[in-house]
């Protein structure tokens, strides 16, 4: 998939037609010792990212059978959702449908009641264990993440080669073609956007629901968590004054160069801002406040501040929900004057 995205990618230069931004394609050495080729050179490069970089698209196991399962920070949930709109699924359907249908199936089978929807279908729930991590967690970067999966069996085994593939996993390599399809455009709507598709009243919302899930079933009466709500849902109006803003101005067709390029590298900053230099305590690496992860990488939401409540360790935890407060604030303020500047355009 990668190399067909790839080659694609070099036929579009070829022709004279080139992207607005970089695209860079990576191929990771060591990823299942420590996600070592990523983490390395997201390391290397972490000051140059955080100045330039839009966002990382993760695809580490492309495809394994047909159904389609995306992951993404909230601020990027409604794009990735919004572009399977533009794709068929080798099943005749969009994209979009048949990831609808084969969520519902997978929600079923985890006896999960939740009704498939527009702002439930791409996960933002993102753990740990492949090479995303140094770019969320570390560098400050919003991810995406793509696979096509099926029954699991063969991964990681000896039967996991071509003719498993070419008779089980996926006949005819229709779902490669289509990762290759489906990872092009997104990079290339990344790549080319005159003003960067950011949802950040999306974000706010999933916030929220990370403080719920946090606080469900729990005496948290040591705890206020009034402050850190209050600025959720100025963070909210902000993005979603932010959102108008950019429709109007997309809509317009008239945005200055230079204009953009401000507005998009304070959108860019909104990720950066969820890092505490810090750390979360007890893995300092790890810096990202919304999203973590556990030691068996699955995925943990406010990761210093659930980690300090599960202990009990309310001294923790009150530092923790002040320096997430704070962070809320803080983006809310910058999405605010990013508004104020298209009043002022």
């Amino acid at each position: 998939s990668m190399m067909e995205m790839t080659r694609a990618l070099g036929q579009l230069k070829k022709q004279g037609t080139r992207p607005r931004r970089t695209v860079i394609v990576c191929s990771w050495d060591g990823e299942e010792v420590g996600l070592t080729g990523s983490t390395e050179w997201g390391e290397q490069f972490a000051d140059e990212l955080r100045k330039k970089a839009v966002a990382y698209l993760n695809v580490d196991s492309s495809t394994s059978g047909s159904d389609f399962d995306g992951s993404a920070v909230a601020s990027l949930a409604p794009m990735l959702v919004e572009t399977t709109h533009s794709l068929q699924d080798p099943s005749g359907k969009s994209l979009y449908e048949a990831w609808k249908l084969s969520a519902a199936r997978t929600r079923e089978e985890a006896k999960d009641s939740r009704a498939v929807a527009d702002d439930n279908l791409a996960d933002t729930r993102i753990g740990s264990g492949s090479d995303h991590t140094v770019f969320l967690n570390y560098v400050g970067m919003p991810v995406i993440g793509l696979s096509f999966e099926g029954p699991y069996g063969v991964y990681h085994s000896m039967y996991d080669d071509f003719y498993w593939m070419n008779h089980f996993g996926d006949p005819g390599y229709r779902y490669h073609a289509l990762m290759s399809q489906l990872w092009g455009v997104l990079a290339l709507r990344l790549a080319n956007a005159e003003l960067l598709p950011f949802d950040f009243g999306a974000y706010a919302g999933n916030v929220r629901q990370f403080v719920a899930e946090l606080s469900k079933g729990k005496d948290m009466s040591p705890l206020d968590l009034k402050p850190v709500l209050d600025e959720i849902q100025e963070f909210e109006n902000a993005g979603k004054k932010l959102d108008g803003a950019l429709q109007k101005a997309l809509a317009s067709g008239q945005v200055d160069a230079k204009f953009a390029a401000e507005v998009n590298a304070g959108m860019m900053q909104v990720e950066r801002n969820w890092l505490n230099p810090d750390g979360i305590p007890g893995r300092p690496w790890f810096k990202h406040i919304l999203y973590g992860a556990r030691f068996t990488y699955a995925h943990l939401e406010l990761p210093g501040l659930t980690e300090a409540v599960e202990k009990q360790d309310w001294a923790t935890a009150r530092q923790q929900a002040a320096i997430l407060r704070d962070s809320l604030s803080k983006n809310a303020r910058l999405v605010n004057e990013l508004s104020a500047r298209f009043a002022g355009q």
